[in-house]
């Protein structure tokens, strides 16, 4: 029996549009509790799933995950005949298949970037369902318009944890300090501790999954973080942050002071002024490496 043979039939509207998020977020990482709060933060990028109460749309997701590992579409190769066999005849409306895409997008780019599987679905629905380059474009600006402000505390957050993670060593003061610092870095700054324990989980998924690789995360600083945090301001408050994480267990590593180093180049801070701003934690650190002063 061919794969398309083997797709369950009869998911509603609801599942399909479900479905699709799990597909999305399912493509390079398991489908965890982190990705259910998600699939769930980002439904009213699909309207129709906004009239669901809150017994309904769980068990809406249960059924599309059940879909989803059934009919393996954790394998990219099966995503396009999933969306041209099975999306495509129950999501028939054009606001409906430019809101799927939206919604898609809006997940994929929890992690503040699209990745290889994730552009696999979102490639597999523009095709099917022939979406046209404006609307694909009105679609993107809204999330990013919408997300702005979520998107930009996640950068903060896993700016944190580079600092954190920079030595090799993670040391429980410097984990919390990436919670208990955040009122100097706006973005962060103004989240209560429900919304910023949902940020720090964004942004450790996002850690833990591109940022362990050095490669990877000096690209991350000098593409995402100096363009999310792109004015003067936010420049400083971030390397204020930095150094804050840093130096909260009063040692510092080289390692974490080359991550400072760096930081000043990537955000254009000059030297008088990150020195200025560094010499104010460097008070409370009495060894480096370990090691006295």
């Amino acid at each position: 029996m061919s794969f398309i043979d083997k797709l369950v039939r009869g998911l509603t509207l609801h599942e399909g549009a479900l479905s699709c998020g799990v597909v999305t977020l399912s493509q390079d990482a398991e489908f965890s509790e982190l990705e259910r709060r998600l699939v769930s933060l980002f439904r009213d990028q699909f309207t129709p799933l906004s009239d669901l109460d809150e017994s309904a749309f769980r068990n809406a997701l249960e059924r599309a995950e059940r879909f989803v590992r059934e009919n393996n579409l954790t394998v990219s190769a099966n995503v396009p005949a999933y969306v041209r066999t099975h999306l495509a005849p129950i999501i028939t409306q054009p606001n409906h298949r430019a809101e799927l895409y939206r919604y898609a997008y809006a997940l994929a780019m929890a992690d503040l970037t699209i990745d290889e599987g994730e552009e696999i679905v979102l490639t597999a629905l523009l095709q099917t369902f022939s979406i046209a380059d404006d609307v694909k474009k009105q679609a993107e600006q809204e999330v990013m318009q919408e997300f702005y402000t979520l998107h930009h505390a996640i950068a903060a957050a896993a700016l944190g944890l580079i600092v954190v993670t920079a030595d090799g060593r993670v040391e429980q003061d410097e984990v919390d300090h990436v919670r208990d610092a955040r009122g100097l870095l706006e973005p962060i700054g103004r989240l209560d501790d429900l919304q910023f324990s949902l940020v720090f989980d964004m942004a450790l998924n996002v850690h833990d999954r591109f940022l362990l690789d050095p490669e990877n995360r000096a690209a991350f600083l000098q593409n995402i973080v100096a363009n999310m945090l792109n004015t003067r301001q936010l420049a400083l408050q971030a390397f204020e942050y930095a150094s804050a994480v840093a130096t909260v267990d009063a040692d510092i590593s080289q390692a974490e002071l080359d991550v400072l180093k760096g930081l000043l180049e990537t955000l254009h801070i000059d030297d008088t002024e990150g020195q200025a701003i560094f010499e104010r934690y460097m008070l409370r650190v009495k060894t480096i490496d370990g090691k006295p002063r």
